[in-house]
């Protein structure tokens, strides 16, 4: 069983494009501790399993895959029990559902998948200064054969996308940057993948347009995807690297309610929040309370941070 979950937590781990640094980080574990379950030197408790399950949009059954004991079983169950309820109760925050058609294609470029979102998570987190939460990608039946909706929070925010994706599509290098994409599809080649790029174009597929298009979605409901843990998250974050600019200030003088709605508010405008040391000292000097305070504490950090 250990070098089962071994083999299975190392893959998904990997396909995530998580290091055993971030991974322990996001669990709240050592690093040593992942290292131990990826050597099969050790295997995580129940409730770490369960965490594990959430973070890798798995099963527990996936991740364990074997014949457990009475007491062992009966532990499991009751850990997918819980699994299922709070699956019900909190949906996932971000989830990428596709019809029959991109699924085709999807698994064509399925080494590729996981990896194009996961560096759209870290260009986000560069540029803005920004943690995105694990997304969800889920086929749906109900779709047309080339169409794709965005739900956050359970719910639709990108309505089914009639948009007739060939598998591979080629656009001439000038018309980029690729965040003008809408504009690129009208003026592509839509070809087959070519064993060579066509002279001056650059290639695209399928999934390069629906990442680009989810990362917009994000940024422009970050309001409502970024939550208490989150900023608290990103809190940490500063907190390691430059603790005098955080302690004594989150929460003591600055609440993380209030930092949440300005790095909101920021971030929705477009504006990167990734000197968030800046920002919390300016809120420390800087009340934010009342409609006027807030509105000249944005103005002053937009004109900083831009």
């Amino acid at each position: 069983m250990l070098v089962e979950f071994a083999e299975r937590f190392i893959r998904l781990r990997q396909d995530q494009g998580y290091t055993q640094q971030k991974i322990a980080e996001r669990l709240g574990v050592t690093p040593q501790a992942v290292s131990k379950w990826e050597n099969g030197t050790s295997l995580p408790d129940a409730e770490m399993i369960r965490s594990i399950a959430q973070l890798m949009d798995c099963t527990t059954d996936y991740l364990l895959s074997h014949q457990p004991s009475a007491i062992s079983r009966q532990n499991l169950e009751s850990v997918q029990r819980q699994t299922e309820i709070e699956s019900v109760i909190q949906k996932s925050v971000l989830v990428l559902e596709v019809g029959r058609g991109l699924v085709d294609m999807l698994l064509e470029e399925s080494h590729n998948n996981y990896a194009l979102i996961h560096n759209m998570r870290m260009r986000l987190g560069d540029q803005m200064g920004i943690i995105i939460p694990v997304i969800q990608l889920r086929d749906n039946i109900s779709l047309g054969e080339k169409e794709y909706r965005i739900l956050l929070h359970g719910r639709e925010t990108v309505a089914q996308n009639e948009s007739e994706y060939p598998k591979y599509f080629y656009v001439q290098a000038d018309i980029l940057p690729v965040s003008e994409w809408r504009l690129a599809w009208p003026q592509g080649k839509w070809l087959e993948k070519q064993s060579e790029i066509p002279e001056g174009c650059v290639e695209f597929s399928a999934m390069d347009c629906i990442v680009t298009h989810l990362a917009e979605v994000i940024l422009q409901y970050y309001d409502r995807i970024l939550n208490r843990q989150i900023t608290a998250d990103l809190v940490d974050i500063v907190r390691r690297r430059y603790p005098a600019a955080v302690e004594g200030i989150i929460p003591q003088q600055v609440s993380l309610g209030q930092l949440q709605h300005v790095l909101a508010r920021l971030v929705t405008a477009r504006i990167p929040v990734n000197r968030l040391d800046y920002i919390i000292g300016y809120l420390e000097e800087h009340s934010v309370e009342g409609k006027e305070n807030f509105e000249a504490a944005i103005t002053a950090l937009t004109q900083e941070l831009c």
